[in-house]
């Protein structure tokens, strides 16, 4: 009988196991698809995103040269203010969603903002009595009202700051979207990396759609007409956004990641007087405590270094540390707390010379373009002549910049895969190199300009400003996947989620750095009534002196860059 009651009990366990097995892979199926189709309505609405604001940005100097009758150094500076502004807003979003908002929420708000500042924009640019009248035919140009200019900055910086905030959120949001059981078993992971690639790939798009049909829309037909389509795709981002709350996977802010770094602080300057032991072993591991956040999966428990030994101090154990068993983060913490705050404090540097780095990057979207207007916008290829907007050259830069990511990752990379730091290190100097080609190119248009008139029909092409494009491409392909992979890697795991963040704060920072800079040579070197390099007339001013300047500073950024990584220790994981 148990014989039969085994025969007719495997059976039946048997087929109840095989049932819950596939009711567990459709669970997992399901999840999946809902996670890859999320992604896929995330990706479309950060295109519509991403053309929006490069319809604005890479065509800003232009507008505020033709249309608002800027001289050349306000025009140079208030592209990067507005550049540095909009980038620094990531680390903005990135608190309140960690902190407050969580990022669905987060990025609803920001994108609901900048659709406000694209409406202010567009009406700006479309009715005549809120722009300043065309020049005269004697050259005379009206400066714009204060009421026009204010209308006009509101707009774009409320536009800036929604699209900026959201940037690094929505970037994270959508990777969120993998974190299921799928994870467990790798094909989370290999999904978000998937993502991450066609998130540079739909960014590229963006750029290439905004600086060919968005800017030739602005230049050829009309700015209110281009700016309403920047506003229209981001207006219908929001209500796309908004429409497809079902489809996300949601969760909760989880606090801060700064907070260990401020309890590490705090525990610190609360003994600073106390005496860093020699052995390291007597510092707090916090193996015996029971704390979750001390003992998670995403946390690596590092190991100890000597470097800034003074913050060990947060690590010393005290008798008033521990009291009935439990831990007090806010005095006494663990030694991989204190390494995190340590990782941190050695990236700094490294992350700083990127944002000098960006001094050079962000010529191609101000100097380069203000070049551009001064030249022959056609390019003739046989019997067809193809004029180009000037704003239309980063177009250029962004196709370069995805085939040379594309050759590195089908050709280079499987061979010989340049690290992190190597590739930093590549930006860095052909950076230099474009900015130097674009010194000798503008010195050569001078020397047409100079020759008069009689010249006027030889006037220097367009296509001269090709190589220097082409160049930075390179540059800042190198760069950004170098910097990315290196702070993702380098950065402390709870951290890694707002190492994006990084990435845009150096944008931020180069753009700000660039806007003092121009301000400071043009004041400078037209002091005592001297032209200056920054004349309102960009033939009468030296465009390639500042090249030269630039060229300087990213050599010897280049040379700190390479101070820093030869003395680099990196994070050690126990």
């Amino acid at each position: 009988m148990d014989t039969d009651h085994l025969a007719i009990t495997r059976p039946i366990l048997s087929d109840d196991e095989v049932r819950a097995s596939k009711a567990r892979e459709e669970v997992h199926n399901k999840a999946r698809h809902r996670s890859e189709s999320a992604v896929k309505v995330i990706l479309s609405l950060q295109f519509l995103e991403v053309t929006a604001f490069f319809g604005v940005y890479l065509s800003l100097i232009v507008y505020l040269q033709d249309v608002l009758h800027g001289d050349s150094a306000s025009n140079v500076s208030t592209v990067s203010s507005w550049a540095g502004v909009c980038y620094l807003m990531p680390v903005l979003g990135a608190a309140i969603a960690d902190s407050y908002w969580g990022k669905y929420k987060t990025t609803l708000v920001s994108l609901s903002i900048s659709v406000l500042g694209m409406a202010m924009l567009t009406t700006s640019a479309t009715l005549p009595s809120l722009r300043p009248p065309p020049c005269a035919h004697n050259g005379h140009c009206p400066p714009a009202t204060p009421t026009q200019s204010l209308l006009f900055f509101s707009g774009i910086y409320l536009c800036g700051i929604g699209i900026g905030a959201s940037k690094a959120v929505f970037i994270s949001f959508a990777a969120e979207q993998f974190d299921d059981d799928a994870s467990e078993r790798g094909a989370g992971s290999k999904s978000k990396a998937s993502y991450f690639s066609w998130y540079y790939a739909v960014a590229n798009m963006g750029m290439l759609t905004a600086g060919t049909l968005l800017v030739w829309v602005q230049d050829k037909v009309s700015w209110g007409l281009g700016y309403g389509i920047c506003a229209s795709l981001v207006a219908a981002a929001v209500v796309s956004l908004a429409a497809t709350a079902p489809v996300y996977r949601m969760l909760p802010p989880a606090g801060s990641p700064l907070k260990g770094v401020l309890q590490v602080l705090v525990a610190f300057s609360r003994k600073v007087k106390l005496t860093v032991p020699r052995d390291a072993g007597e510092l707090y591991e916090g193996e015996d405590v029971k704390n979750p956040s001390l003992h998670s999966p995403a946390r690596e428990r590092l190991q100890h270094t000597d470097q800034f030994r003074c913050l060990d101090r947060a690590a010393i154990v005290t008798a008033e540390d521990l009291e009935d068993g439990d831990h007090r983060p806010w005095t006494l913490c663990t030694v991989t707390q204190v390494e995190e705050l340590k990782t941190l404090l050695r990236l700094v540097p490294i992350w700083l010379t990127s944002a000098v780095y960006f001094v050079a990057n962000t010529q191609a979207q101000t100097t380069f373009v203000q070049q551009g207007t001064k030249t022959d916008s056609r390019i003739t290829i046989g019997a067809v002549s193809i004029s180009i907007p000037a704003a239309s050259l980063t177009s250029i830069q962004t196709v370069c910049a995805a085939a040379f990511v594309a050759l590195y990752n089908r050709a280079v990379a499987p061979a010989a895969p340049f690290k992190p730091l190597q590739l930093m290190g590549l930006g860095h100097a052909t950076a230099g190199i474009a900015v130097a080609m674009a010194a000798c190119t503008e010195a050569r248009r001078l020397r047409i300009a100079m020759e008069g008139e009689s010249a006027a029909a030889a006037a220097m092409g367009i296509a001269w400003l090709l190589p220097q494009y082409v160049v930075m491409a390179v540059s800042d392909a190198s760069l950004s996947v170098g910097q990315l992979e290196f702070f993702y890697d380098q950065a402390p795991a709870t951290m890694r989620g707002a190492s994006t963040a990084f990435y845009f704060l150096s944008l931020s920072l180069g753009n700000l750095i660039n806007s003092q800079l121009v301000t400071l040579v043009a004041s400078v070197t037209a002091a005592g009534g001297r032209t200056g390099w920054f004349p309102p007339e960009l033939d009468d001013g030296h465009l390639d002196y500042y090249f030269l300047l630039v060229v300087a500073v990213a050599v010897v950024n280049f040379a700190v860059f390479i101070a820093l990584v030869r003395n680099y220790t990196p994070k050690r994981v126990r």
